[in-house]
């Protein structure tokens, strides 16, 4: 990432930027937790036990969504990536209002400093 030391954008843009230097490892999927039956008829969830649990992350490729399973130890991390995917794109709208509020500014500035004809 290129780090600059005059940065062109408002207090809420370095801010934001703050922020975005904060970040952790993000992973944009979604993850849920379902129970389901295995398929071996001699298991206990073929008949009266309880169903086995399983995550899975899905995400889209193009048009196609992928699924990829969570081994259990990992659950909480990939819901932290996750969690940190969900802050990055809300960051991202921030930063794009930010910016645009400071060329709004910077026009209108502009507009008042510059001699009329």
């Amino acid at each position: 990432m290129k780090t600059q030391t005059n940065i062109d954008t408002s207090a809420e843009g370095r801010r934001v930027l703050e922020q975005l230097r904060q970040l952790g490892p993000f992973l944009p999927a979604s993850m849920t937790t379902t129970r389901k039956k295995c398929g071996n008829p001699n298991c206990r969830c073929a008949g009266q036990g309880p169903m086995h649990e399983t995550t899975l992350l899905t995400w889209k490729e193009g048009a196609t969504t992928r699924t990829l399973h969570v081994p259990r130890e990992m659950r909480d991390e990939v819901a932290a990536w996750i969690a940190e995917w969900r802050k990055l794109k809300s960051l991202i709208e921030k930063m794009g209002d930010a910016q645009r509020q400071f060329l709004k500014t910077r026009r209108e500035s502009t507009k008042r400093s510059s001699p009329s004809s």
